[in-house]
């Protein structure tokens, strides 16, 4: 199947890619953007930094609440328990809001999405495996 014309492809749409897909359209390109995962933001917002990030926060807050909390004069009588299935959900949130605010962000800019994984066929043509539009 024949792909668009496009003035500017970019492949992947972490934290580099989608700037520079938002950048050329603002500067009046005919833009299209290409993610492997099925939610824009590439590794970085889907499985790797703010997936990680929101963990480690949680953990961070239950690490305080087991060894410093005590010494700023609150007390928590009874067992501190982790609730896992909390802790992901809200991480899932973290992530679903980040995703959701870059899909946003590619329909107000008029950026074409597509999602599988973009390759170069030559200088002037892209093939996208798994395309879904």
């Amino acid at each position: 199947k024949d792909m668009n014309s496009y003035d500017v492809a970019v492949i992947g749409s972490g934290p580099g890619g989608y700037v520079a897909a938002i950048r050329c359209a603002q500067l009046g390109m005919k833009t299209a953007i290409i993610e492997k995962y099925s939610t824009l933001g590439g590794t970085c917002l889907n499985v790797g930094c703010i997936p990680s990030k929101a963990l480690l926060d949680s953990s961070h807050h239950y690490e305080d609440a087991v060894k410093h909390f005590e010494e700023h004069g609150i007390d928590i009588p009874g067992e501190i328990k982790i609730n896992l299935e909390k802790m992901i959900s809200r991480k899932q949130a973290v992530v679903d809001q980040t995703t959701g605010g870059i899909d946003f962000l590619m329909k107000k800019n008029k950026i074409d999405v597509y999602v599988g994984t973009g390759s170069f066929k030559d200088a002037t043509h892209i093939s996208i495996v798994g395309e879904e539009t």
